[in-house]
């Protein structure tokens, strides 16, 4: 190896023969040579160098290796400056991210710009079985232009091809190089049909406004209604971070009037989400989440969200070892469409404070202290509440000689409420209004379990008999100063039948003793299939409606629960069910039953769920229900599959729910989709009857969808900038 000093950087050479002629400065260098040069790298079977004019002239099976991994192929180069400024002869270039160019000939100049004619581009990999194939998209121009200080790809005289078959013309276009992050520009546009606003086009416009903000707008316009401005603004700060979306239009919708169906006239409407996070330092953080829109259906109607209830929230949090507190407001918007709608109250404030020791720390246990404060705020002549909860508990895990696992669970809290414009007390009841009462609670709640393992050539046998005995004393479970706010919706399932309180929140409290039993068993198989089994019961010692505390229709309203149990069962990731199930305890009728299946047959998977639950009193669910849920999906070829699925009503109003039709092409650098839906609800929830949706998107290019007008695909980020669609990056036709 010899090594020579041009104008600027020193000049590497290695090959099979040398020779140096100093009447024409020149270095030819033959077989197996390869030069290199301020970290570009030259292969070939001849190059000659020039050391006063610092030129290369290449000849036979060059390829040229650039700092940041782009490999030029050519069958003859002439490059000058360190190799930055040339021509080149039948290119072919691979980018580090895998895209191709190629083209007769093409000119480079400063090392950033390289010009290319009679070329094309495509991102898609060559295929392994036949790497001559055509790809599944390319673009072919008369002029390719790479500008790497720009990161952009610009094309003139250019056409796009799917699979050797043209589908596009443009006389100009371009779109980033695979390598930038965020670049300002149009998005690519979205068309689409929905039944009720018609024929939808969206265009929208990304600004990168910085590394640590942008912004997004966009305009979709309908043929049914007026058209739409929306918008979409991040940013991302030292210790903080910010994003906020939303849009307005004058539209008509149809809402719901007495359980009718009522078509509204043109008003202005809109909505507005923000989002905003703050780590204070390394034990504080703050944020903020605002939902608003203007009315119930313009989330559903416009896709924007099929949230049934908006959340406004700012809060407060510590972490701190084990310890944790959180100081919230929170606001509802309540979106659903139903005759009697309960009023949300307004959380102002709540704070939650918990305390947890460490393990052994108290008598070979744990301690615990934990901390609430609630009040509830509802407009004039609804319902207000406060309370304060104080609780603290000891816990131990004990494990005898013979293997009987025992925990000790002891409790005491203190509650205290105040309420006003109470429910019980209507104007003209001679009930007061108001309602104060202190709460005092302490409970003992053991668990004892013996697992019996008995292990197979192939799998493991468990089988856990499970009981539990909790003591409580007596408190009156329905007084009137105790409004049931976060305590109404109960369930027993496998989950919770051994808790030691099964209602979901504070104001009610299980009171008085009770006996919880119930047995394990299991077959795990080694390669990793396994068969679940549990069946659960619990018994209360004091009889008699005035000492229970729970619902009609929870289960738990009898001397015996119902009983509850879940069939789990798996086979080598290609079968799955669960099954959970709730029987009447005094004719095991059936009060609750969900099962959810999947199987995964190589090219065919379906999936199903059916659920059917009794009406619970004092609860949102005052019918019983029944649905069924099914879904399939074949995959026809290595990247296209057609997939299926509906919703099927059988309660009090039988039918039809939902139904959709959908076809997918998931390739290397293309995905394609497109769907088909029909939704029977009520016009009056917004959802549409009917809508196509479809989506097309291009590595490095972006993605073309119809599957609503929602901001949710940004321009693009970097480590700076959150950014939820990489793939979505500017295009500028």
């Amino acid at each position: 190896m010899a090594a020579e000093e041009g104008k600027n950087a020193p000049v590497d050479f290695t090959a099979d023969s040398l020779q140096h002629d100093d009447k024409t400065n020149t270095v030819t260098a033959t077989g197996h040579v390869e030069l290199e040069q301020a970290g570009r790298i030259l292969r070939a079977d001849k190059i000659v160098y020039n050391t006063v004019t610092d030129s290369v002239k290449a000849v036979g099976n060059v390829a040229l290796l650039e700092t940041n991994g782009d490999v030029h192929f050519a069958d003859e180069i002439d490059v000058t400056g360190q190799m930055r400024d040339g021509y080149i002869k039948n290119l072919k270039s691979t980018l580090h991210d895998g895209s191709r160019f190629w083209a007769e000939e093409g000119e480079r100049k400063g090392g950033t710009t390289t010009t290319m004619h009679d070329a094309g581009y495509t991102p898609c990999e060559p295929c392994v079985k036949n790497p001559e194939a055509t790809p599944p998209w390319q673009i072919l121009a008369s002029e390719v232009e790479h500008r790497k200080e720009d990161q952009s790809i610009v094309y003139r005289d250019a056409r796009m091809e799917m699979w050797g078959v043209p589908v596009l013309y443009t006389p100009y276009f371009s779109h980033p190089d695979g390598t930038v992050k965020q670049k300002s520009g149009f998005l690519t546009p979205s068309i689409g049909f929905d039944s009720d606003l018609g024929f939808m086009l969206t265009n929208r416009y990304y600004m990168a406004l910085s590394p640590h903000y942008d912004a997004t707008l966009g305009i979709s316009l309908m043929t049914d209604q007026a058209p739409l401005m929306s918008g979409e603004y991040r940013q991302r700060f030292e210790n903080a971070e910010l994003k906020m979306s939303g849009s307005f239009t004058s539209s008509s919708r149809t809402d719901d009037e007495a359980g009718q169906d009522v078509r509204q006239d043109e008003e202005l409407r809109g909505h507005l989400f923000a989002e905003g996070l703050w780590d204070m330092n390394e034990k504080w953080r703050s944020g903020i989440d605002l939902e608003m829109a203007s009315d119930d259906q313009y989330m559903t109607q416009y896709d924007f969200s099929n949230k049934d209830v908006l959340e406004n929230e700012i809060f407060v949090e510590r972490f701190d070892d084990r310890d944790y507190a959180v100081g919230r407001i929170l606001a509802f918007q309540d979106l659903r469409i139903e005759e009697e709608r309960t009023d949300q109250p307004d959380v102002f404030p709540e704070i939650n404070v918990g305390f947890l020791g460490d393990p052994g720390q108290v008598l070979g246990g744990r301690w615990s202290l934990d901390f609430s404060a609630l009040h509830l705020r509802r407009d004039a002549g609804g319902q207000d509440m406060s309370r304060i909860v104080t609780q603290a508990g000891w816990e131990r895990r004990l494990v005898s000689d013979i293997g009987l696992l025992t925990t000790v669970d002891l409790s005491a809290r203190a509650d205290a409420y105040y309420s006003s414009d109470r429910d019980i007390a209507p104007a003209g009841s001679g009930r007061s209004g108001e309602g104060q009462e202190a709460r005092g609670f302490a409970q003992a709640h053991v668990v004892t379990s013996y697992p019996l393992v008995k292990p197979l050539e192939k799998a493991d046998v468990v089988i856990e008999p499970i009981a539990a005995l909790t003591v409580a004393p007596s408190v009156d479970p329905n007084s009137s100063n105790i409004p049931n706010e976060d305590s109404q919706d109960v369930q027993i399932d496998a989950s919770n039948l051994f808790e030691a309180n099964r209602f979901p929140g504070y104001d009610r409290v299980e009171d008085r003793s009770r006996a919880t039993y119930g047995v394990r068993s299991g077959v795990y198989g080694h390669e990793g299939s396994k068969g679940e089994v549990f069946l659960g019961q619990s018994y209360r010692f004091q009889h008699g409606e005035e000492h229970n505390p729970f619902p009609d229709g929870s289960g738990l309203e009898d001397e015996r629960s119902d009983l509850v149990g879940q069939i789990t069962a798996g086979y080598k990731n290609r079968f799955s069910l669960d099954y959970r199930f709730q029987l009447d305890s005094e004719d095991n009728s059936s009060r609750r039953h969900e099962v959810t299946a999947a199987a995964n047959l190589g090219k065919v998977s379906l999936s199903s769920r059916y659920l059917y639950a009794r009406a619970l009193e004092g609860t949102d669910l005052s019918e019983d229900r029944e649905q069924i849920q099914a879904a399939a999906a074949y995959q026809v070829a290595e990247d296209w599959r057609v997939r299926s699925s509906i919703t099927q009503d059988l309660g009090d109003d039988p039918g039809m729910r939902e139904a959709d039709f959908g076809v997918d092409y998931i390739g290397q650098c293309l995905t394609l989709s497109g769907t088909l839906q029909r939704n029977l609800s009520r016009e009056a929830s917004g959802q549409s009857n009917t809508e196509v949706m479809f989506r097309m998107g291009f590595r490095n290019i972006g993605e073309f969808t119809t599957s609503g007008i929602s901001l949710s695909s940004s321009g693009g980020g970097d480590d700076e900038t959150e950014d939820d669609s990489k793939d979505n990056l500017p295009v500028k036709p």
